[in-house]
């Protein structure tokens, strides 16, 4: 039998503050000082009950919905999509929850009376994926990450167009996303370990993200071109001057998946990292700026420990 189950993750909607929408907001009237420190706190408490939860080992989803998306019941015609941008690679959960949304009836695009004769339907085909994967430096290589990622999809079983993203590739977009001691850390390691296979003629793995969790390595905090870096970096120096302060980075990753998924459902992507030193004010309207003018986004932050399993 079953024994007691826990919930690994927490649902939680993206507030609107406001007096943070805007360039101006830092300066706002005096009229409006008062709910500008009102929104300050509120947005400091909303901060350290996501950061309090991940300190718990849970997952973090942040949901911004609108009026068009589907409830329970409703039907959405031609299948629907679900656009996935993968910046950071945090285990599995960011393409795991997709995964299981487009199974779900309301995305088959079919009424009451059809649901029933349309299970194996529902268990092959679903909504419609598309993943966008964000390469973090000049020195990666848009085909070879594309490749490396659709035969990652073809191990795990999922099916999904890959897109390359290049455009933010000389932004911080990455330092944003993740916490980079971590990531320093297991990017150190898993080259040494490539370094070390190559001088004694080990071949490189097939699998590049279970040979990474085999040997203790957590691609929690890595980008996709660090998790298949043996495939998709090219030689040369890896110095350029960033773009962003932050707000750029938002800014033009918002411009992106405006053009790229302006006929989606619904968007999935990473949910920025969260300091010890972090401002709650710089780090909503970070939110805001990337979610701006897109219906229904789900921010997703992983505990680490999630992971989807390649059978054989």
């Amino acid at each position: 039998g079953l024994g007691p189950l826990s919930p690994n993750s927490i649902l939680l909607s993206l507030p609107s503050f406001l007096t943070f929408e805007g360039k101006n907001s830092s300066s706002a009237s005096e009229a409006n000082s008062i709910a500008h420190e009102q929104s300050r706190i509120k947005a400091e408490n909303y901060l350290r009950t996501i950061n309090g939860i991940l300190n718990l080992g849970k997952a973090v989803i942040l949901f911004k919905s609108s009026p068009s998306y589907p409830q329970n019941g409703d039907i959405i015609p031609d299948r629907g999509t679900i656009d996935i941008w993968w910046i950071v690679h945090d285990g599995g959960l960011l393409l795991l929850l997709p995964y299981l949304l487009s199974k779900h009836a309301v995305w088959l695009g079919c009424g009451d009376g059809k649901r029933k004769k349309n299970r194996l339907r529902r268990k092959t085909i679903g909504a419609k994926l598309r993943l966008f994967a964000v390469t973090t430096s000049p020195r990666e290589n848009a085909e070879k990450l594309r490749k490396a990622v659709t035969e990652h999809l073809e191990r795990v079983r999922i099916q999904a167009d890959v897109t390359v993203v290049e455009d933010l590739a000389r932004t911080d977009i990455a330092r944003y996303m993740r916490d980079e001691t971590s990531a320093d850390r297991d990017v150190m390691t898993g080259s040494r370990d490539e370094t070390l296979r190559d001088k004694i003629g080990i071949p490189r793995p097939n699998n590049p993200v279970a040979s990474l969790r085999k040997d203790g390595i957590s691609t929690h905090h890595m980008t996709l071109g660090e998790v298949f870096a043996s495939d998709c970096y090219e030689d040369g120096p890896s110095n350029f001057s960033h773009i962003d302060d932050g707000m750029q980075a938002a800014s033009m990753m918002n411009e992106m998946v405006q053009r790229e998924s302006c006929d989606a459902n619904l968007v999935v992507t990473n949910l920025p990292f969260i300091r010890k030193d972090h401002d709650s004010e710089k780090y909503f309207r970070f939110l805001h700026t990337a979610c701006e003018g897109i219906d229904n986004v789900m921010l997703v932050r992983g505990s680490g420990a999630e992971v989807i399993t390649a059978y054989a």
